[in-house]
């Protein structure tokens, strides 16, 4: 499996909303264990409206491997051609790597999004009504 996790709000504790920016919280209690747990067996990689060059140290500082989704510019065309510069981020359409995460700003293919902010979707109608009670 591929799994998608939000970082602010599930890995960084983001207590104080977007604040000024910054990443300054530590992380939500339990969310490095997960993350271990989960890249033993699946595919992970962190989603962020952050750039991902801010949030690859942070999670670099708490002991993972990480790389992030970027245009390096080196590897040929095709997701087939891997350079070792980029590791295929400059050409990603999905992430299947299991124990290194991806920091990406883009909406990747997974199989399940882990996001403390969504609205599970079924059908409109639902969807609507949830929508109205968080208002």
């Amino acid at each position: 499996m591929t799994i998608a996790i939000d970082f602010d709000g599930v890995i960084h504790a983001y207590s104080k909303g977007w604040h000024d920016g910054t990443i300054y919280d530590g992380p939500v209690p339990g969310a490095l264990d997960g993350l271990r747990r989960l890249l033993d067996q699946d595919a992970i990689f962190i989603f962020t409206t952050r750039e991902p060059e801010q949030v690859m140290p942070w999670l670099e500082s708490h002991g993972f491997d990480v790389t992030i989704d970027d245009r390096c510019g080196v590897c040929p065309n095709g997701i087939a051609n891997i350079c070792a510069a980029c590791m295929g981020s400059g050409l990603l359409t999905f992430w299947n790597e299991r124990g290194q995460l991806l920091v990406t700003n883009r909406k990747l293919a997974a199989t399940a999004y882990l996001d403390d902010r969504a609205v599970r979707f079924t059908d409109w109608e639902q969807a609507l009504a949830d929508l109205a009670k968080e208002q």
